[in-house]
């Protein structure tokens, strides 16, 4: 985040370039898994001003999964665990204090996005544990999440989708990643 630089940046909203400021930030919680230990996580996010539309934009790392408690990380952790076959989902879930429910709508948007990624028929020629091995091994997570975030117009791994916009009328939320990469792996 220190090398972002808003000034430089086409605002998603209304398209101008170069009015974008940093406004101010704000604190959020996140749930992370560190040092082998599910953790509380507080982070300071920024947020940008656009002077010509005068909308505000949080800028989130791609660690974080819009509108989720849970960090991407821990959630794709829990998961890997999952396919490899390492523990059951009741096992996974009293080590990670998640519940089952919780795991089970993980796993089912799991399913979802892979399908909406790879297409129906690639979807069905690749097993969880493969695609998961393909997403871990990337150089770049931030450019599997920009288009994953252009074909769907929501983040991996997020539950629902972005709210629409009423003010202006023409205003539309947009989600886009910004650099720098951020590795998970």
């Amino acid at each position: 985040m220190e090398q972002f630089q808003p000034e430089l940046e086409t605002c998603p909203i209304c398209g101008s370039a170069g009015n974008c400021h940093i406004h101010d930030y704000y604190g959020r919680s996140i749930i992370d898994f560190l040092s082998g230990r599910k953790q509380k996580e507080n982070l300071c996010i920024m947020r940008v001003f656009c002077d010509s539309c005068e909308h505000a934009h949080a800028i989130l790392p791609d660690i974080i999964v819009p509108y989720s408690s849970y960090s991407l990380f821990f959630i794709l952790f829990i998961l890997g665990e999952y396919f490899a076959g390492l523990h059951t989902i009741e096992q996974l879930c009293e080590r990670f204090d998640v519940s089952e429910k919780q795991f089970h709508k993980w796993l089912t948007l799991w399913k979802s996005h892979k399908k909406q990624w790879l297409g129906i028929l690639n979807d069905s020629e690749t097993d969880n544990n493969s695609f998961y091995r393909h997403l871990v091994l990337l150089d770049s997570y931030s450019s599997f999440s920009m288009d994953f975030i252009r074909l769907t117009a929501y983040s991996f791994l997020q539950s629902h989708r972005n709210p629409v916009l009423t003010s202006p009328k023409n205003a539309r939320y947009r989600q886009t990643v910004f650099a720098p990469d951020i590795f998970l792996f």
